[in-house]
């Protein structure tokens, strides 16, 4: 396969039939998406190892839960 071969297959390989910019948008997408997610749980884990070897309260206190006018009776 010469230079100018695979040049042209390269092209129309990312091109997909005119598909390319909505499966390489979404591809993108996805790897975005599992960078934030796993960054998110990094930090989370992290926070969360602080707290257990310092004792400190959590940054955010827990909510108290909503009791209904049946419950609160």
């Amino acid at each position: 396969m010469s230079a100018p071969d695979f040049y042209t297959w390269l092209v129309d390989w990312l091109v997909m039939g005119g598909y390319g910019l909505y499966v390489w948008g979404s591809v993108g997408m996805c790897a975005a998406v599992i960078v934030i997610e796993v960054l998110s749980l990094r930090a989370r884990r992290r926070a969360l190892l602080h707290e257990l070897a310092t004792g400190d309260a959590p940054a955010s206190p827990a909510r108290e839960p909503v009791l209904t006018r049946q419950e609160a009776a």
